[in-house]
C-alpha cells in the first residue's frame, strides 16, 4: 500500500472518529445541560453543540481536505441521530453545506489578508474563533433559509437562529480549550 495513501487514511480515520465523538458528546449531555430559561427564550437548541468546533480545527489543518474527512462522519451522525424519518435529502444538504462553510470561510479570511492556514503561521485562537463565529452565521443562515424550522414567527426565528450560533461558538470554544490543554499535556510529556 503507498505509504501516502495509508497517511491519508490514517487521517481521515482520526478526523472522521473525532467529528463522530462531538456529535455523540453533544447529544449525550444535551440532557444534563438544559437550561430552562435559555430554551424559553431562544427555543430548542443545543448550548454546547461540539461539531462545528471539531470542523474548524479539521479545516485549520487539512484546509478543504476537511470536507472529506468530515463530511461522511457528519452525514452518518446525523442519520443515527435523527433516524431513517429524519434523515431528508435536506437535511444531507445543510450538513454538507456546514461541513463546506469552514474551510470556505478560512479562504475568504486568507482572500482579505488573514492567512491563518499559510507557510509559517502559529496558531492564533482569536482568528479561528472569528473563523467560526462567521462560519456558524453563514451555515446557520442557510440552515433557516432552507426552511428547516417549520413555520416560526420572524421574532421566534431571529432568537432560534441566535441560539444556534451560541450553541456552535459555546461548542467552538470548549472544543478550543480542550485541544490546547490536550496538546500542553503532550508538550509537558515529551
Amino acid at each position: 500500500m503507498d505509504s501516502r495513501f495509508k497517511t491519508s487514511l490514517q487521517h481521515i480515520s482520526v478526523g472522521s472518529g473525532l467529528v463522530l465523538m462531538a456529535y455523540g458528546l453533544s447529544e449525550a449531555i444535551h440532557p444534563y445541560i438544559h437550561p430552562q430559561a435559555l430554551y424559553q427564550v431562544f427555543g430548542t437548541f443545543k448550548l454546547v453543540y461540539l461539531p462545528l468546533g471539531v470542523l474548524v480545527l479539521l479545516g485549520w489543518v487539512y484546509g478543504w481536505f476537511a470536507v472529506p474527512v468530515a463530511l461522511p462522519a457528519s452525514l452518518l451522525s446525523a442519520r443515527l441521530i435523527l433516524g431513517a424519518d429524519g434523515f431528508t435529502l435536506t437535511t444531507a444538504l445543510l450538513i454538507t453545506l456546514k461541513v463546506c462553510a469552514v474551510p470556505l470561510t478560512f479562504d475568504i479570511f486568507r482572500l482579505c489578508g488573514i492567512d491563518s492556514r499559510g507557510v509559517g503561521q502559529g496558531l492564533n485562537w482569536r482568528v479561528l474563533f472569528l473563523i467560526g463565529l462567521v462560519a456558524s452565521v453563514f451555515s446557520n443562515l442557510l440552515r433557516f433559509w432552507l426552511g428547516c424550522c417549520g413555520t416560526l414567527t420572524a421574532d421566534q426565528l431571529l432568537l432560534s437562529y441566535t441560539g444556534a450560533v451560541i450553541g456552535d461558538m459555546v461548542g467552538l470554544v470548549v472544543v478550543m480549550v480542550g485541544a490546547m490543554l490536550f496538546f500542553r499535556a503532550l508538550r509537558h510529556r515529551v
